[in-house]
């Protein structure tokens, strides 16, 4: 018998994505994400990086002490990934992201490292407003949904 998931401690890997009719939408400019970090969080470390493709590699934590690991991309199509995160500290950076950083609100697609194992290539849409509950919480359906 398939255990359930506890939705509150469950942690994975985040794929944030602007939507695939506006795979730029986000504009992108790792220079200019990297300072906005830098202005958003209490520590971060950032660099970029040259190999296969330009990315930013960061890692920032709140005041709080929720600490945020990931990359952002602007090759193809303006990406997020946020490493190791459980739903409700997840949404204090996408506040962020969504609230402060990218032009508008309604940008934000979503999926996470067990769809993209199980193959699930749907994009989830994060909510365009509403507190950092309301993110989280379609965080924790979308676990629920995919992980079960």
């Amino acid at each position: 018998m398939l255990q359930a998931v506890d939705l509150d401690d469950y942690q994975t890997t985040y794929l944030l994505y602007a939507p695939a009719k506006d795979p730029n939408g986000w504009n992108l400019d790792l220079t200019a994400f990297g300072e906005a970090l830098e202005a958003a969080f209490a520590e971060v470390r950032y660099e970029t990086r040259h190999g296969r493709q330009f990315r930013l590699s960061f890692w920032a934590m709140t005041e709080e002490g929720i600490e945020f690991t990931g990359f952002a991309s602007n090759e193809g199509r303006d990406t997020v990934l946020l490493d190791d995160n459980t739903a409700d500290e997840a949404a204090v950076f996408i506040a962020w992201l969504r609230d402060v950083f990218l032009p508008t609100p309604d940008l934000i697609r979503f999926s996470s490292e067990p769809a993209v194992e199980k193959g699930i290539e749907t994009d989830w849409r994060m909510p365009a407003n509403g507190e950092q509950s309301r993110i989280a919480d379609e965080l924790k359906h979308h676990i629920e949904v995919v992980v079960g």
